[in-house]
């Protein structure tokens, strides 16, 4: 597998993945559909995500952990891996690095795909000094509410910012080449879009943009239940339903990331607390300036993101698909949709979209004109993944 410079190295010939949740399984789908032709072994320690996993055909070996092939692999002439992907949740990570030791050579890279680097790097000058290994963190700023092997989907990265956090406690080439960019390449050839940064930037950025809105959104809904019968979310609005769909994923998946990144994210709500409170008494005060002050200045902000990427602020009717990079993809969708008179009116690409599929939201005037784009697109037969809206 290699660049589109042929004088660039190859990359990795040999990548193991432990763990084939919804982040791994569409890794493993992602490289197969890139044109990876090297060995790719997958491990889980769950039998129906193993079998789901031998039923791809993705795979060069799948099995509960590394040392249950270790024997296998061994035999063949390969018993290392020159990549491995821990991708389990941030509670396991110290478990899955443990369990890929057998696969540890003199310069194999290990990366994760954690949403919180400071812990998992850690964990990892803990367990892996000394065993050859050099350790990247890495991030892809990807995801969906639902999760598992048949979740996964091979174009869930493109577009994507991926997060790649090297460590200074390892050192090392692969075939003379710095890691980091061999994962680069690889990253670009996923469709994703590599960013380099150091563990604690990277945690004090996702407190702010992915993992307190987690929060937050979770307290709204709470401050609902609270105060109203919850049979009347039904006439939640747009507003609510967008501010909140992010609070539906998996609590445990969650517990790990606030407490793995708990100063951040604790650094993050003295902010919010501190805001709200100042808000709070500028209300109770009846201070219409500082009101609107405060509000004049999150719009000023905010509609900075609507001239980078257009989107949801004037979408009525949002549908967000999983579209394949290729040339000409775009044009098929939009030939479709004009062939049926359906009129887009906003398009947007999201680069950052961690649990929540799709990197493009397209918008329609109406919600009958959404549906029917969805069916459309569904029975295209053009390489299109819907990702319905509620």
């Amino acid at each position: 597998m290699r660049t589109s410079d042929s004088d660039e190295v190859p990359f990795f010939n040999s990548i193991s993945i432990v763990g084939l949740g919804l982040i791994g399984g569409s890794l493993a789908k992602a490289l197969r559909l890139k044109g990876f032709l090297g060995e790719l072994n997958g491990f889980d320690p769950d039998p129906q995500t193993l079998v789901q996993a031998r039923q791809s055909g993705l795979f060069s070996t799948v099995a509960a952990a590394p040392s249950k092939i270790g024997a296998d692999l061994e035999n063949a002439g390969n018993a290392t891996s020159e990549l491995i992907v821990i991708a389990v949740p941030l509670g396991k990570v110290r478990e899955a690095m443990v369990s890929a030791l057998p696969l540890i050579g003199s310069g194999t890279v290990v990366m994760d795909v954690g949403s919180v680097k400071g812990t998992v790097h850690e964990t990892a000058v803990d367990i892996l000094t000394g065993t050859g290994a050099i350790f990247v963190g890495g991030h892809p700023m990807a995801g969906s509410e639902k999760g598992g092997f048949n979740a996964g989907s091979p174009i869930l990265f493109e577009n994507a910012y991926f997060f790649l956090t090297p460590d200074m406690h390892f050192e090392g080439l692969v075939r003379g080449v710095q890691p980091v960019d061999l994962l680069k390449q690889m990253i670009l050839k996923l469709g994703a879009l590599p960013v380099i940064t150091e563990p604690k930037a990277h945690d004090a950025l996702t407190a702010r943009l992915s993992h307190l809105p987690h929060l937050t959104a979770s307290i709204l809904v709470e401050v609902f239940a609270a105060s109203l019968p919850t049979d009347q979310l039904k006439f939640a609005g747009g507003g609510f339903r967008d501010t909140t769909r992010i609070a539906m994923g998996d609590p445990a998946l969650w517990r790990d990331i606030f407490v793995h990144n708990r100063s951040e994210v604790i650094s993050s709500i003295d902010t919010l607390v501190d805001g709200l409170m100042r808000f709070r008494k500028n209300l109770q005060d009846v201070e219409d300036q500082a009101i609107v002050d405060t509000l004049g200045e999150a719009q000023r902000l905010r509609s900075g993101l609507i001239t980078i990427r257009p989107s949801e602020e004037v979408s009525l009717y949002p549908l967000r698909l999983e579209l394949e990079d290729r040339p000409g993809i775009l044009a098929e969708v939009t030939k479709l949709l004009a062939d049926h008179q359906l009129d887009i009116k906003d398009l947007a690409l999201d680069h950052s979209r961690e649990n929540q599929r799709g990197a493009f939201t397209l918008s329609f005037a109406s919600n009958a004109d959404r549906l029917t784009a969805a069916s459309l697109l569904k029975a295209s037969g053009i390489g299109i993944g819907v990702v319905d809206t509620d």
